[in-house]
Formats: structure tokens, sequence, C-alpha cells
């Protein structure tokens, strides 16, 4: 009888649920890129009308309106292809200057773009997103519409180059792509972590910013990295010139000369994106002010 009597009084007594607080710092980072994903797909209605009213308020009360934002991507191409006419460039690697550095540049410009807008997006939203739900994912995935929009711009471009002077790609598609993943992989984490870091240390972006002024230079982007004597051992130690190299290569030769440096960029763009898209992750909340 006592047994069953104190069974009673434990199945009328009142059940208790226990909160706990939302701690993303146990989180894996497979669990944590799953969550990102989610969130981007959740939202995904927020951020296509992120992008519209940035897009929007690029040109409203402008004389030339919409025309602004297919202006403007291509003015640092124009500027290269100025120097181009006026014989500042000769020919590089059997290609037509004007393609050489048309294709480079925008390149360098998407993938750098891929660093500098997580880095920018954090800095101005972490205020307002401590009054919102909407994730700074959300955000950052907004601003790379825009990137994606001013990078189809400029490959307008080079289409209309490869049309003029009718040097005709030879692609290695296989190489291309690889290409394409990594450096997409190792840019977009680079931003992530940065974007963080940037919180913290305010000087973070500045020192980004400086880094890839000067990276313009050391990347093989205006000047093969052939050509520049004892720097030339960037080609394979600089990520961004291995990139825009085997981009480059891979479209219009058909091979790449350094394809271990690529190999070994893979692998720790691999280890780089893992690890950076948890650290952003379980960061984010403490950036927002949340934790």
């Amino acid at each position: 009888m006592p047994d069953d009597a104190s069974s009673k009084m434990q199945q009328d007594a009142p059940s208790k649920t226990l909160y706990l607080p939302d701690s993303r710092y146990s989180v894996g980072p497979f669990a944590a890129i799953t969550a990102i994903v989610r969130e981007i797909f959740q939202y995904r209605s927020h951020a296509l009308t992120l992008f519209s009213n940035d897009f929007k308020a690029s040109y409203r009360g402008t004389t030339f309106g919409v025309l602004w934002n297919f202006i403007l991507p291509l003015v640092p191409i124009s500027v290269y292809l100025l120097l181009v006419n006026i014989r500042v460039f000769p020919a590089y690697d059997g290609m037509e200057p004007a393609l050489f550095l048309g294709f480079n540049v925008m390149f360098w410009y998407f993938i750098t773009g891929l660093v500098l807008r997580p880095i920018d997006v954090v800095k101005s939203k972490a205020a307002s997103s401590m009054k919102t739900s909407l994730p700074l994912s959300v955000a950052i995935s907004s601003s790379f519409a825009q990137l994606c929009f001013d990078g189809l711009v400029r490959l307008g471009l080079v289409v209309a180059l490869v049309l003029v002077f009718r040097d005709w790609p030879n692609p290695n598609f296989l190489g291309l792509i690889f290409t394409l993943l990594v450096s997409l992989t190792f840019c977009l984490s680079a931003g992530l972590i940065f974007s963080i870091f940037n919180m913290a240390y305010s000087d973070t972006q500045r020192l980004v910013g400086i880094f890839l002024q000067y990276g313009l230079f050391l990347s093989g982007v205006i000047f093969p990295m052939s050509s520049m004597g004892r720097i030339s051992i960037l080609e394979v130690w600089n990520p961004f010139a291995v990139f825009v190299g085997a981009s480059r290569d891979y479209l219009f030769v058909g091979s790449y000369a350094h394809p271990e440096a690529l190999g070994v960029w893979g692998f720790v763009s691999l280890v780089m994106f893992i690890t950076g898209v948890r650290f952003f992750y379980t960061m984010e909340q403490r950036v927002r002010g949340l934790t």
C-alpha cells in the first residue's frame, strides 16, 4: 500500500518543464552548416526584399537611374582597358592584354567581394539585428545577390571581349569547376571569420582592405606572376594568385601549371569552411547581443 500511495502521489504531482538557454557552443560543424542553410531558405523572401531595397536605393534620386548599377561595376575594368589601349601592357601568355586583364579583374572583384561583404554586413547590421529575429546569414546572402549581379555585368563585358578579339576559350570544365569551388569556399570562409573578428577588433576590416589592395598586384591580376622576379614564388604560396591563375588557365588554356598547389589550397579551403561556418554560427548571437 505505501508503494501504491507513493506512485499515486507522483502521478498527481504537476509536471515541470525545464527551459535551457539557447546555446550554440555545443553544435557540431555539420549541424551549424545545416542550420545556416535552413535559415537562408526559411528567410529567402526577406533576403530578396533586402536585395531589392538595396538595389533601388543605390540609384534612387539620380539622373541615370538603374543604369548606374550597370555602369559602376564596369569602371574598374574600363580603367585597365584604357591602359591597354595606350599600350601600357604587352601581350600576356599568348592572350590579348584586354582579355587577360578583363577576366582577371572580373574574377578578382568577385572572390574578394566574398571576403569583404560579410565584414561590411555584420558591422552595419549587428546593431539593428538585436531588434529583429532575422539572422545575419540572411543579410549576408542578400549582399551576395548584389555581388552576383555585379559579377554578371562584368562577365558580359568579358564575353564581349572574347567576341571582339576572337580569343576563344579552350575550357577544361572539371578543372574550372574545381577551381571555382575552392575559390568560393576559401573566400567565403575567410569573410565569415573576419566578420566576427572585426566586431571584437575593428582594425580587422582596415587590415583586410589594405592586404587586398596590395594583393591586386601580388596575385597575377595585372601582371603574370612569372614576370615578377623573386615575387613569382607567390604564384603557389598566395591562394589568390592560385585561384586567379587556375581559373583563367582552365578556361582559356585547358590546363594549369600548378595543380598540386590548387589541391593543397583546396584542402585548406575545406578545413576553413568547416571551422569558419561553425565559428560564425556559434558567435552570431553574441555579436547580436542575444547571449
